[in-house]
C-alpha cells in the first residue's frame, strides 16, 4: 500500500493531510538537489537530499531560527522561497559593513550587514553602540537580527517577547537592559524595525505572521471542530518563507535568481531548474494522473546548492486506505 515507484533520480516521500472538513488527501513530494557550482544551469547532485519530515532548528528546537522547515504538508498557495546564506565583503577584503541582495520573481530585497557591536555607556552615560568589528564573512541568521525576548525584569509581567523574531536581539523594555548586549547585525535597510526581521531565511511557524493564519482553537472549536483544523484555518501559515520571497503564480523553472555579496566571488546567477513530472497513482483497477508544482525554492550558497521541493495533492477521502502505488515519472517540459 502506498508504493512509491521512483524513476526519477530525486528523492520521494508521501503522506496524508486532513483538511478542515475532515477530508484526507494523498500527499507526494519530490525533492531535487541541484549543484551551483560554476554554472548558471544547476545539474542534478550526486547527493539527493531526503523530504524533511519535521522542522530543523539551528540550535534548540523552538529556540532558535528554522534552517529546514518540513516538506511533508499540504499544498502551498505560493512558492516559498527561502535562502541559508552568509555574507561575504568584497573581494575577501575585511570590512565593517557589506549590502546584501537578492533578486528573484518576487522582487529585489537587499538588507546591510554590519559587523559585531554592542551597546556601551558613553563618557556621559548615555548607551551607544560600539564601532562594528571588521569581518569577511557572517551568518545571515535572525538570531542576528532585531528581536529577542527581554526577561530581565524580575517581574516577569514586564518581560516582552518579539512576535515577529523571539530569538534575535535589541528589543528591550527598559533601555539599561541593553548594556553589553549585542546590536543586530543584519538589518533593513532603512534600519530596526519591530515588523517583518531582517533576513532571508525560513519562518517558524509559531512566529507572525504566520501564527495569526493558524486559526481559532477556541470553546466553539473544541465544541464543533476538534480534533479537525479550524473553520477559520488558513493555508497561509504553511508558507515558511518571509512574504516578500513567496511568487505567484507558483515558479514552474527557468526563472532568474541572483545574489550579491553572499559568496566569496561576489555574485550568484542561476536558473530555478526545470523539470516536469507525471505521477499515476494506481487504486485498484483505476489509474488517476496529477501534476506536482513547486511549493519551496531553498538556496544555500555556502554548499554551493539550491534544493527544489515539488508537490502533488490527490483528494482521494474514502479510497486512501485502498491506494496501490504511484509512479513518478519525468515527463517531457510543456
Amino acid at each position: 500500500m502506498w508504493e512509491l515507484r521512483n524513476r526519477t533520480p530525486f528523492a520521494v516521500d508521501r503522506t496524508v493531510v486532513v483538511d478542515p472538513h475532515g477530508e484526507k488527501h494523498y500527499v507526494v513530494v519530490i525533492k531535487g538537489t541541484f549543484d551551483l557550482e560554476g554554472t548558471v544551469h544547476p545539474q542534478v547532485a550526486e547527493e539527493q537530499l531526503p523530504p524533511t519530515l519535521a522542522p530543523i532548528y539551528r540550535g534548540e528546537d523552538g529556540e532558535s531560527s528554522l534552517i529546514y522547515e518540513q516538506d511533508l504538508i499540504a499544498a502551498k498557495p505560493k512558492t516559498d522561497i527561502y535562502l541559508n546564506a552568509t555574507a561575504h565583503a568584497p573581494k575577501g577584503r575585511p570590512t565593517t559593513e557589506v549590502i546584501v541582495g537578492l533578486r528573484t520573481p518576487a522582487g529585489e530585497k537587499s538588507l546591510r550587514i554590519r559587523g559585531d557591536r554592542t551597546w556601551e555607556r558613553t563618557i556621559v552615560g548615555q548607551l551607544e553602540p560600539s564601532h562594528p568589528t571588521p569581518f569577511t564573512s557572517l551568518p545571515i541568521t535572525y538570531e542576528r537580527a532585531y528581536g529577542g525576548f527581554d526577561k530581565k525584569d524580575p517581574d516577569p509581567s514586564k518581560h516582552r517577547l518579539a512576535p515577529q523574531n523571539p530569538v534575535g536581539t535589541g528589543l528591550h523594555t527598559k533601555r539599561a537592559h541593553l548594556l553589553g548586549e549585542p546590536v543586530p547585525n543584519v538589518e533593513h535597510l532603512d534600519g530596526p524595525t519591530d515588523q517583518a526581521p531582517a533576513g532571508y531565511g525560513a519562518v517558524c511557524s509559531y512566529w507572525k505572521p504566520r501564527v495569526d493564519f493558524q486559526g481559532t482553537y477556541d470553546a466553539a472549536w473544541v465544541e464543533s471542530q476538534k480534533p479537525l483544523l479550524p473553520k477559520d484555518y488558513d493555508p497561509r501559515v504553511l508558507q515558511c518563507a518571509p512574504s516578500d520571497q513567496q511568487t505567484s503564480p507558483h515558479l514552474r523553472g527557468r526563472e532568474r535568481i541572483g545574489l550579491v555579496n553572499m559568496s566569496p566571488s561576489g555574485t550568484i546567477l542561476f536558473e530555478v531548474p526545470q523539470h516536469y513530472f507525471g505521477l499515476q497513482t494506481t487504486i485498484g483497477t483505476k489509474t488517476t494522473e496529477h501534476r506536482a508544482n513547486i511549493n519551496t525554492l531553498i538556496i544555500e550558497p555556502d554548499e554551493s546548492r539550491v534544493i527544489v521541493v515539488w508537490h502533488s495533492t490527490l483528494s482521494c477521502h474514502h479510497e486512501i486506505d485502498n491506494i496501490d502505488y504511484t509512479l513518478i515519472r519525468e515527463k517531457r517540459y510543456v
